[in-house]
């Protein structure tokens, strides 16, 4: 069932519902869309531990115009010479921060982009992240990234603004932008993860666009994007796809953006 636009899917309820966001994701859900995605300098990488730390940064940094963020990475590949895992293993902090010198995305400098990264590293080294969601008790990978990401502040310093905390009030779209890749596998996301991870854990990446379609299709009745938000949003998407609620994130986004097919 064909739905062109948000409205017309709004219409729509129950299994007809359904049937309109699967021909929209089948639509959508093509790796030529990525343009306007940063997801797309995460498939510069084929060694599987060079993709981690480019989704960790790339999703970290996302926020913004694509365009700016686009030029930002390509600026940060440059500096680590095609190589994030290398740099992170093999250069010493002094020859890291010489290589990071003068980096700038809009309030991002270069001390929290090493904190962020350096971190990773630190995790990475004490246990695996995937081997620690996975073996988390939790109900879902926000709750179970809380201890983690705590541990990864204390670690290398702060990052700032680069690793917010699930245990806060906000969404949190980036972290659950950059679990979207790392756990699904179609065209869009690479799944580095999912061999280890359950989609079903995931929590929608919510900011203001994907909240105004959200409203539209009656999915929420909270007046600001923030966790409450992203977990009923979450929950109305999880009846309707319950082992993937996020599997129409991106298409359903690109919607909404009025993309033409």
């Amino acid at each position: 069932m064909n739905a062109d636009n948000v409205a017309d899917l709004s219409r729509l309820h129950g299994e007809a519902r359904k049937q309109a966001l699967e021909w929209n994701y089948q639509r959508f859900n093509h790796r030529k869309y990525l343009s306007s995605d940063p997801l797309q300098f995460v498939y510069e990488f084929q060694k599987p531990e060079d993709a981690e730390i480019a989704a960790w940064v790339a999703a970290a940094m996302a926020y913004g115009r694509v365009s700016a963020i686009q030029k930002a990475l390509t600026d940060l590949n440059r500096r680590w010479e095609n190589q994030p895992h290398a740099f992170l293993t093999q250069a010493s902090r002094p020859e890291q921060e010489k290589a990071l010198s003068g980096f700038v995305y809009r309030w991002t400098r270069a001390p929290e982009l090493l904190s962020h990264l350096r971190g990773w590293q630190a995790l990475q080294h004490q246990e695996p992240v995937h081997l620690r969601l996975k073996n988390s008790s939790t109900p879902n990978y926000r709750e179970a990234l809380i201890p983690i990401l705590a541990d990864l502040r204390e670690a290398e310093g702060n990052p700032g603004h680069l690793c917010p905390d699930p245990s806060a009030g906000s969404a949190c779209k980036r972290l659950a932008m950059w679990l979207r890749w790392m756990v699904r596998k179609d065209e869009i996301d690479p799944g580095i993860w999912s061999d280890h991870l359950s989609p079903a854990k995931l929590w929608v990446p919510l900011d203001t666009h994907m909240f105004r379609i959200a409203k539209q299709l009656r999915l929420t009745r909270r007046k600001n994007p923030d966790a409450e938000a992203a977990r009923r949003i979450t929950a109305a998407f999880a009846r309707i796809c319950p082992r993937d609620p996020v599997r129409y994130d991106f298409a359903i986004t690109r919607l909404g953006m009025g993309t033409e097919s």
